[in-house]
């Protein structure tokens, strides 16, 4: 419960009216609850979409997407801008990790960031379903432990790296288990199945490119690959959604 509540703290604006005395030991372990934190998340954006359809679907996905980036300070959206800065500044290695580090934010963050939004707002508006908010935050955080489980550190320093470093395969299978028995309630077994293995390949494929690129993973990779996954989980969960409808 420790590490949870740390982990709540750590990632969201949510209140958590605690003092927890933690180490690095605290950090590294929490991080597999994650898809818990994703839950916690995931029923606060069930509960606003619920409210605002009211009004009329389309604003309910823009609740939805923009209470997401509130709960949690905008952090992956920063780590998702700052890494797509450095993708594309035509620089290498260290050069592109300098350029993620740089606070400002430049035209290819911004371009990365209000696409992904745009993408989330459309998914979430053609799929009109609830049970998607709920599972989302849980599969994306998923992804991230997954992420951080199978690389390597493009940097020593950093709060990145240190969730990298101590995150192993055994707290990826935890997560991924988990994420499993939190979304079966609203999924069902089949997408369950489905959705872990396309997580998994994406973080593997968005980890070697990394690796080609700067050479390992960063805080900022990580929050790139929620952002990514988030999209990813739309986009299977509408295939399914038109499956069963077929």
């Amino acid at each position: 419960m420790k590490r949870f509540l740390l982990m709540l703290q750590f990632t969201t604006r949510i209140p958590v009216p605690v003092f927890i005395q933690a180490g690095e030991e605290d950090f590294q372990r929490g991080m597999k609850y994650f898809p818990v934190v994703g839950f916690a998340i995931g029923a606060v954006l069930w509960g606003l979409y619920k409210f605002a359809s009211f009004f009329d679907p389309i604003v309910a996905a823009v609740v939805a997407v923009l209470a997401e980036i509130a709960i949690t300070g905008g952090l992956h959206q920063d780590g998702l801008g700052d890494t797509f800065d450095g993708l594309y500044s035509n620089r290498t290695g260290d050069r592109m990790i300098e350029v993620m580090k740089d606070s400002r934010l430049g035209t290819h963050g911004v371009l990365a960031v209000t696409g992904i939004i745009l993408l989330k707002v459309a998914l979430i508006n053609a799929i009109a379903s609830p049970a998607a908010l709920l599972s989302m935050p849980i599969f994306s955080r998923t992804a991230m432990v997954f992420g951080a489980a199978f690389s390597r550190c493009a940097r020593e320093e950093g709060l990145g790296c240190m969730f990298i470093k101590g995150v192993g395969w055994k707290d990826a299978l935890s997560s991924g288990l988990m994420a499993g028995i939190l979304a079966y309630m609203f999924t069902g077994l089949v997408f369950v199945s489905v959705m872990e293995g396309v997580l998994l390949a994406t973080a593997m494929v968005f980890i070697r490119m990394m690796d080609r690129k700067i050479g390992g993973m960063t805080g900022d990779t990580l929050g790139a690959l929620e952002e990514i996954s988030s999209v990813v989980f739309l986009f299977v969960y509408g295939i399914f959604d038109l499956l069963s409808l077929s």
